[in-house]
């Protein structure tokens, strides 16, 4: 290996490096999804490929999803009291309405299937470190935004989902020093529902997907050529996969909310509602830190997981030429011109930002003078020398193989022999892009039989690009091109190979076999069916209550104590610790009185508890929310409040038979206007 430039070296073959944290898990991770990969890759036309492009097409799905929404504006009332009837009377219109609200719902949860899938695609691939961090990043906040709009989305519904949803949401945001009334006492009855506050959250819905474009331009921002939606084939695929689901499998609605009376089970959206798995059986202070740890985990990826950053490619400004074919070709724009200083007469000089650098090395593909690539001395040295590989007459090809898809775990030793490939002198690179077309005519001027440059599959080049302008110079239709004068251009081959891939069989038979358009079209429809099956079974999963059924009474109360003077009398030792002209007998503090309640159910004592004010000087209401488990059955329930600063009396009473039902929550409320009221 000795006689192998670093830069050129295969992953697995190159100088010993520290496991990154997790490396073997990920390894065993990714093999089922790397094998489904390539297959699709295979199967597939590139035009038909979904896993090529899951991030346009989320982004397609993003678009349909809002589009449908504002369309549905005219249909839904966002009131707290029509929202529902709005909701359940729009499959009374199967092909406007109702077709509309099916598009909304399952393009919306398509975008976080695709979404999931394009983060696996890039995590297994491990593209998120060095100047790749603001992409993951920014990716991370868009996935959170998208959740954040799905479920608000829901709550607008206000069916028995979103009674989940307004629960804990309320219960996680009552942890936060934000309300001064819990929000959690507005969810007790249906008349307490705040109508407000529903608006609030239909505003909320319409305004939070502004922040995800913010998000995806961030997203691409670095990348040269970003392509933000799918083909026109794709998107007939996407809008016609989209409609059959609608059409065959209309969006439900759930049961009407009930605050007082708790679901037993329903069909629920795990796309966006999982977190009610954990939400309902966490408290909210629990809920807050499980989210701020997940996302710590997620979002620190780049620095936790990453490998060594790639090395930077470099400029010689002697050798640059300003011809700008390095500039153009670059994936993540970073190459800019920048005035010289050597005092040749060219205009300008290529100069490379170190904090956009992926390490690609598509630059040096790009560079007639060699001027510009990774690890410049190797990369020239290479260029010049490869020739001497190979004897005139001889029966060896040269294999050249992108480090980072077919050639990832070869073993290569000098000048380029390699055990695995027989008949083939072996150089791996660290993008297929890198190839100039100068180093293919040398080792074709040395001797070697052909030349086979095997990049990464379709929609999967790690470095983005690099594959694409390969196969355009080798084939004469990008600068700088193969000479055809020079070199037979029929001995040089450009095949798409993934990780994995059967190198041997690929070699002999020419890569990727050649498939009817008819045969593609057919995997590409099962590939679809497939997906719209996952994300229509997930859409529908079962949930069930984590609520114990044993019917409770709830107690709700928010009331003032009274102001008044609490006096006590000093000992002679704090008189004497007092300067005299300041002594007295009593020290009398004016304050608001706790608030006392006891309950009684059938004349057995259940709760008996004072509650302080509330507010920073102890001078707001006292608010508190108690549920007391309660049999099955009718039951007397007599109630005692107090607000006196003498707690012997008390202030209000009052008894009422209650019938109690398993699931079902019967409410007490007690306010400073209304007195007790019985829901």
């Amino acid at each position: 290996m000795a006689g192998l430039p670093p830069v050129l070296r295969p992953v697995a073959a190159s100088s010993p490096e520290p496991e990154v944290l997790g490396d073997g898990l990920l390894r065993l991770l990714e093999r089922p999804f790397v094998a489904a990969d390539r297959w699709i890759d295979r199967a597939l036309p590139e035009d038909l490929n979904p896993l090529a492009r899951t991030g346009a097409i989320a982004n397609a799905s993003f678009a349909i999803a809002v589009v449908t929404g504002v369309a549905l504006l005219l249909w839904y009332v966002p009131s707290v009291y029509q929202a529902h009837e709005s909701v359940t009377g729009m499959a009374d219109k199967p092909l406007t309405a109702g077709l509309m609200r099916s598009l909304h719902r399952y393009s919306s949860d398509a975008c976080v299937f695709f979404l999931t899938l394009h983060a696996l695609k890039l995590f297994f691939a491990r593209r998120f470190g060095g100047a790749r961090w603001l992409a993951w990043v920014t990716g991370v906040f868009v996935v959170g935004i998208l959740w954040a709009t799905g479920w608000t989305g829901y709550w607008l519904v206000w069916d028995e989902r979103a009674r989940q949803v307004a629960l804990v949401t309320a219960k996680a945001l009552d942890v936060l020093p934000i309300f001064i009334d819990p929000l959690s006492r507005g969810f007790l009855t249906d008349d307490g529902v705040n109508s407000l506050l529903f608006f609030v959250i239909f505003f909320i819905h319409m305004l939070v997907p502004f922040g995800a474009v913010i998000g995806l331009w961030l997203h691409i921002t670095r990348l040269a050529r970003a392509s933000w939606l799918p083909t026109r084939a794709m998107w007939g695929w996407i809008l016609g996969s989209f409609v059959l689901l609608s059409l065959v499998l209309p969006a439900d609605t759930a049961a009407p909310a009930r605050m007082a009376v708790e679901p037993e089970s329903f069909a629920m959206d795990w796309w966006y509602l999982a977190p009610l798995l954990l939400a309902e059986r966490l408290t909210g202070g629990a809920a807050w830190g499980a989210l701020l740890v997940t996302t710590i985990l997620v979002g620190t990826v780049p620095w936790t997981l990453s490998r060594k950053r790639a090395a930077v490619a470099e400029v010689e400004e002697k050798r640059c030429n300003s011809c700008r074919k390095c500039m153009a070709d670059c994936p993540y724009s970073a190459i800019t011109m920048v005035p010289r200083t050597d005092g040749k007469a060219f205009e300008a000089m290529a100069s490379v930002d170190a904090s956009l650098c992926v390490g690609c090395g598509i630059c040096a593909g790009s560079c007639d003078s060699a001027g510009v690539g990774v690890d410049l001395a190797p990369m020239i040295a290479t260029r010049r020398d490869i020739g001497g590989w190979f004897e005139p007459g001889g029966d060896e090809g040269l294999a050249i193989l992108c480090a980072e898809g077919a050639g990832e775990h070869l073993q290569v030793g000098e000048q380029g022999r390699c055990a695995d490939l027989p008949g083939w002198r072996v150089l791996a690179v660290p993008c297929a892009g890198s190839v100039h077309p100068l180093l293919v005519e040398r080792a074709m001027r040395g001797g070697a039989t052909g030349v086979t440059i095997a990049a990464c599959g379709p929609g999967n080049c790690h470095f983005r690009e690099g594959a694409l302008w390969t196969e355009l110079r080798m084939s004469n239709q990008r600068a700088p091109s193969l000479r055809e004068e020079k070199v037979d251009p029929a001995a040089v081959r450009v095949l798409r190979l993934g990780r994995g891939a059967d190198l041997q069989g690929a070699m002999g038979s020419g890569g990727r076999p050649a498939r009817s358009r008819g045969a593609g079209i057919a995997v590409a429809a099962g590939v679809w069916a497939v997906s719209c099956a996952i994300i229509a079974a997930v859409s529908l999963g079962p949930w069930w209550t984590a609520m114990d059924p044993t019917p409770q009474l709830v107690i709700s109360l928010k009331h003032p104590g009274q102001v008044g003077e609490d006096c006590r009398t000093l000992s002679d030792e704090e008189k004497a610790a007092m300067p005299i002209h300041m002594r007295r007998d009593q020290i009398c503090e004016r304050r608001r009185a706790d608030v006392r309640i006891q309950v009684e159910v059938d004349g057995a004592p259940v709760l008996d508890a004072s509650y302080a004010p509330a507010g920073l000087w102890g001078d707001g209401n006292s608010i508190a929310i108690e549920r007391v488990p309660v049999t099955e059955g009718s039951h007397r329930v007599t109630v005692r409040l107090d607000d006196g600063l003498d707690l012997a009396a008390w202030g209000w009473t009052g008894d009422q038979t209650l019938e109690f039902k398993p699931h079902q929550r019967r409410i007490l409320s007690f306010g400073r206007n209304d007195g007790f009221l019985w829901h």
